[in-house]
């Protein structure tokens, strides 16, 4: 029988929860304390996460648009989207650590942490010059004496000491550098204390690492506010990046948005340069030609001819203004442009016909080259989202390009008309002086270079108002606020985690030893688990020595409660069977007291008057002897195979009217002897000299040549070991009274606790000299929770 085969107990028992609670109460506890110990040590050596908040608000103004009914190309709402990005790259974020000139980072090592003292630190250090790029990120230790300083580094494999003075330049062949100090005592005890260091900073490798501590989310798209937060170990570090970021994209902004604007309206004035030289010069020869010809009032002559080649050459110019326009944009689209480019491309299509047609495209080209600027600022070209973007910005291109070649045929096309026409009337010309002609064509071309320089002139006075009338309204609407409780580690939170944890893995631990419980512990549990079929004789209680082995103690103690309990044992014996003279005592497995229970229950019996003998079959094992002091040279053993006489093998014990039979030598065949008729002719002739015959049988747990023995007895007592016998231990006795082995049984529960309060729990029996001591009980109570698990 396998002593440990698991059952689950799936039925409430109050019993075995009451049990459970007195003897592990204090795992949770236990555990509580364990993680508790964990989560102090977590946040003792654990670095604080600080964390700023900022809000900033994107807004523009365009005061010009109701006085001019012009909308400023800055004022394009393109959303929070781009600014978001803007604000989250690396370009603008290294940007922002320039501003805050963080060029060189101070440590202090500790035994077990290192912190980065921002802006806290009892020393500064100033850098000058760098000789060697390759040294940035190397650490540099720092110690002061208070006379010198000594800087220690490795650099290539090679150790470096430079000696100094405090708030002096420290020179080398790596560097040339200060190391400041206000206060000199506050620097000579830190350097006793920690180890302190600095580095020399990479602005791409300072950005990079602490990029990912930046998030930029917006909070209402329609009111363009943006949220700025950045996580560090220094709450200064924290409020000192997150207004860098905001000053450094404002400025930014202004700027970018600026320059469009100055770009545009130098594109005007070069266009007002060359036709002003032009209409001076269109002027002049009108003039010198008048003179020359003398033609003071030319008029009138040809009026309707002139009205009409006036009308055409305007048309011309027109058409011809905007082929010239839109070959200029053409030739700029041939090979791939930049966004400047694309963005200069607009001025160009102011009041043509075709700028409603191509503004839309070349304005999704510039968002398209645009979005391709901001993302090389985080990845290279050969990011799957450049590539992406590159064709798309090749298929805006060739689009783009198919439109201007149809507007071009058509304005080609439009030319030729037209200038069909302008020859049809010159042909009229031909019949009218030839100084009229003349005057009318140099008339035109002043009046054209005019008409034209006055539009370019209305088109620059108006951007300018619109220019003037824009401004940016980006601000600040909440400074960064960075609270003084740190957002990691969350103490409360990992209290809490950890307590309650241990509190669910105690109360874990106790359910699974609730429904996993299996041990005998008082005469109620063996009445709810045997048939029957059985008695109950009583228990035994459990005594304070820690014997090796099974000894004779009821003749010792007389009076002690282990002796009294037998004595009542005894009593049941004669309500059961009073005409009893052989008793068969066994058990499951060995260790429950069976031979203990044997040897003591047969003094009591022999202290009452009646001559009884103690036979030891368990041969396998035997202990009688031992416990007895006896030789286990005639025995059982012997007797059964007649190699020996009865007499020969009877030998005394220190209880008078007891005697005892050892097991003998152990033989090869232990069960064909004990199923032997020998054995009963032993037992019949020993009846005639004894009054009892008590029969320690081996366990029946183990094997079954001992069943017989209690079958045929005439009281068959069964061994349970309170907080040692398992409770499948009795679905064994089950078994034997279901495969009607067994018809009746006994049951004596050896062991039992004995405590003030009844009920489950452990206990300690008495001998005449009474109650032991707590820390005796305690030592006592682990030596047999000890044996148990052996």
């Amino acid at each position: 029988m396998n002593k440990n085969s698991l059952i689950i107990n799936k039925e409430f028992d109050a019993d075995i929860l009451k049990t459970i609670i007195k003897r592990y109460w204090w795992w949770p506890m236990l555990f509580v304390f364990i993680f508790s110990t964990v989560a102090y040590f977590s946040l003792r050596y654990t670095k604080p996460l600080y964390e700023s908040t900022m809000i900033i608000q994107l807004d523009n103004q365009d005061n010009a648009k109701d006085v001019i009914d012009i909308e400023n190309i800055n004022s394009k709402d393109n959303g929070v989207s781009t600014e978001i990005e803007l604000m989250k790259s690396q370009f603008l974020f290294e940007k922002a650590i320039q501003r805050i000139n963080y060029n060189v980072s101070l440590y202090s090592k500790g035994n077990v942490l290192t912190e980065e003292r921002y802006n806290s630190s009892s020393f500064n250090v100033q850098p000058y010059s760098l000789s060697d790029s390759s040294l940035i990120n190397t650490p540099i230790f720092v110690e002061f004496d208070g006379e010198f300083v000594l800087l220690t580094y490795n650099f290539k494999g090679r150790g470096y000491n430079v000696k100094g003075n405090l708030n002096k330049h420290i020179v080398n062949q790596h560097f040339d550098l200060v190391v400041k100090s206000n206060n000199v005592n506050g620097l000579v005890a830190d350097s006793k204390q920690n180890e302190l260091f600095f580095i020399f900073n990479s602005i791409e490798s300072f950005a990079a690492r602490y990029l990912s501590s930046l998030q930029v989310v917006p909070i209402d798209p329609i009111a363009k506010t943006i949220q700025i937060t950045f996580r560090s170990n220094n709450p200064q570090l924290c409020y000192d990046i997150s207004m860098a970021v905001s000053d450094v994209f404002i400025t930014y902004d202004e700027d970018i948005k600026r320059k469009g604007s100055e770009n545009i309206l130098y594109f005007i004035d070069q266009q007002l340069d060359s036709l002003s030289s032009e209409l001076k010069n269109s002027k002049d020869s009108l003039m010198y030609y008048q003179r020359k010809s003398n033609i003071p009032n030319p008029e009138e002559i040809g009026s309707t001819i002139s009205e009409n080649i006036s009308y055409s050459q305007d048309q011309l110019f027109e058409i011809e203004d905007e082929i010239r326009s839109l070959t200029t944009v053409n030739n700029r689209l041939k090979s791939e442009p930049n966004r400047l480019d694309v963005y200069r491309l607009l001025p160009e299509m102011l009041g043509k016909t075709y700028e409603q047609s191509l503004t839309t495209q070349i304005n999704g080209l510039h968002d398209l080259l645009e979005r391709k600027e901001d993302l090389l600022f985080r990845v290279t070209e050969d990011n799957s989202e450049i590539k992406g973007l590159n064709s798309k910005i090749q298929a805006k291109l060739i689009s783009i390009r198919k439109s201007v070649g149809v507007i071009l045929d058509r304005l080609y096309t439009n030319s030729n008309v037209i200038r069909s026409k302008i020859q049809s009337y010159e042909g009229e010309y031909f019949e009218l002086p030839e100084k009229k002609m003349e005057f009318s064509r140099l008339k035109n071309v002043q009046d054209l270079n005019e008409k034209y320089f006055t539009l370019l002139t209305e088109k620059k006075f108006l951007y300018a108002i619109s220019d003037a009338g824009y401004s940016s309204n980006n601000r600040v609407l909440t400074r960064p606020v960075v609270n003084s409780t740190p957002v990691s580690p969350n103490k409360k939170l990992i209290y809490t985690t950890f307590i309650m944890f241990g509190i669910v893995l105690g109360l874990a631990i106790m359910l699974l030893k609730y429904l996993t419980f299996n041990e005998i512990n008082l005469i109620e549990d063996l009445k709810k688990l045997l048939p029957n079929q059985t008695s109950i004789l009583g228990g035994i209680p459990l005594i304070k020595t820690n014997m090796e082995f099974s000894q004779l103690v009821a003749g010792d103690s007389p009076k002690s409660m282990m002796a009294e309990s037998l004595r009542k044992i005894r009593t049941n014996l004669s309500y059961i069977n009073p005409n009893y003279k052989t008793i068969a005592i066994s058990s499951s497995i060995s260790g429950e007291g069976k031979t203990f229970v044997a040897m003591n229950l047969a003094a009591i019996i022999a202290m009452s008057g009646k001559k009884t003998i103690i036979l030891d079959l368990d041969l396998r094992k035997p202990k009688i002897h031992v416990g007895l002091n006896a030789n286990n040279d005639f025995g059982m053993s012997g007797l059964i195979i007649n190699e020996f006489s009865i007499d020969q093998c009877i030998q005394k014990s220190t209880v008078e009217n007891l005697h005892f039979i050892t097991a003998g030598p152990i033989p090869p065949n232990p069960s064909e002897l004990l199923l032997s008729n020998r054995f009963k002719e032993i037992v019949d002739e020993l009846k005639l000299s004894y009054d009892v015959i008590v029969i320690d049988n081996p366990p029946i747990g183990l094997v079954s040549d001992g069943i017989k023995n209690l079958t045929e007895s005439d009281i068959p007592i069964y061994i349970f070991k309170s907080h040692y016998s398992k409770r499948n231990f009795a679905f064994r006795v089950k078994e034997l009274f279901e495969m009607k082995q067994l018809d009746k049984l006994n049951v004596i529960l050896n062991g039992v606790s004995v405590s003030k309060n009844s009920g489950y729990g452990y206990g300690y029996g008495y001998y005449e000299a009474g109650e032991q001591s707590r820390l005796e009980r305690i030592t006592f109570w682990f030596k047999q929770r000890l044996k148990i698990k052996k």
